[in-house]
């Protein structure tokens, strides 16, 4: 069922003939007052084409290597989201060994797209800060970050409460009675990876656990290096092992099965992104899930009100959420033995 022009104009704040002229792609109306009744629609439930709405905005859409799956899906809803107010996206996948996200900042820049959104930057790195995406904003070009921030964030973003993710995930463990619980992250430059280090630490703490450094193995971001850290993790007595991703997680599971470790049984594995991939596992992954969804709304709302006007919003923190999968179970002393 369609919305009333009349339930749509008191929500958007206008007229009943701004409405009609937005939906039926007639100018005449501000690019911000065109949003606002788009967003409006959306919440409704009505999607409207492209075309019929009349914009020709265009935004330049940054991620990093899309062979980590959280990255396409958050790329896929952040589209999609636009795509809910006929704003077109062009996706750059900047890696290492083909172009760089220098290269799309500046072409985007370049062909004059209404704003861009940047996915795990090369900000996420220690010590690189945010001085191009602010010079950007200073030009007039409206930008939102996701994810991968160092906080304070003075530019417009949306992101992940990682060290809090780290802690729900240690948490779950403790309470099915683990108390050598293990953590693998990426390399420690990356800001997901120190906050992920520092939420497991604050969690142990908190937890009453005895803290060994030992039990905190740095690798990639992959299931090969997470095989390597599964391996340390066992020799050094962990029962349960957290995980900076999912792809990580994947990668331990498949390292206990090569040792003959059944997991949950004698090893419990949490990982985090909480993409559709983990449902495929066997077992099923016990992670922790990203609102992807939500964070998608929040950052066209973002990119959507710097659009036509100085606005800048503050970032915005998202909680994930523990995912109960098959491979966390009672630490191995508290099985019963029959």
């Amino acid at each position: 069922m369609k919305p009333k022009l009349s339930e749509v104009a008191e929500r958007a704040g206008v007229s009943e003939a701004t409405v009609s002229r937005v939906m039926n792609g007639k100018p005449g109306v501000a690019d911000t007052t065109r949003h606002r009744v788009l967003d409006v629609l959306t919440q409704l439930g009505y999607s409207i084409d492209a075309s019929a709405a009349g914009t020709r905005t265009v935004v330049g859409l940054i991620t990093p290597e899309l062979d980590n799956p959280i990255f396409p899906l958050l790329a896929q809803h952040i589209e999609s989201r636009l795509a809910r107010h006929g704003v077109l996206s062009i996706m750059g996948p900047a890696t290492p060994t083909t172009a760089h996200e220098r290269d799309y900042l500046d072409y985007f820049v370049s062909v004059g797209v209404s704003g861009i959104v940047v996915v795990n930057g090369s900000y996420a790195q220690k010590d690189m800060g945010y001085a191009p995406y602010e010079q950007l904003l200073a030009r007039g070009t409206p930008v939102v970050l996701v994810n991968g921030l160092y906080l304070p964030c003075p530019v417009p973003a949306v992101g992940i409460d990682i060290a809090a993710a780290a802690q729900a995930a240690v948490a779950h463990l403790v309470n099915l009675g683990h108390t050598r619980i293990g953590c693998m992250t990426g390399p420690l430059y990356y800001s997901s990876a120190e906050a992920f280090v520092a939420g497991y630490r604050t969690a142990l703490r908190r937890e009453g656990l005895k803290r060994d450094k030992r039990l905190v193995v740095e690798t990639m971001f992959t299931a090969e290096g997470a095989h390597t850290a599964t391996v340390e993790l066992l020799d050094r007595g962990a029962t349960g092992i957290v995980c900076g991703s999912d792809v990580m997680a994947l990668g331990a599971l498949a390292a206990a099965r090569v040792m003959g470790i059944e997991v949950p049984r004698d090893l419990s594995i949490v990982g985090f992104d909480g993409t559709p991939l983990v449902s495929l596992s066997d077992p099923p992954l016990t992670t922790l899930r990203q609102p992807v969804d939500r964070m998608a709304q929040a950052v066209t709302t973002m990119l959507m009100a710097q659009i036509g006007s100085s606005d800048r919003p503050t970032p915005q923190m998202f909680q994930a959420e523990v995912v109960a999968g098959g491979t966390a179970a009672a630490a191995p002393a508290l099985v019963s033995v029959p």
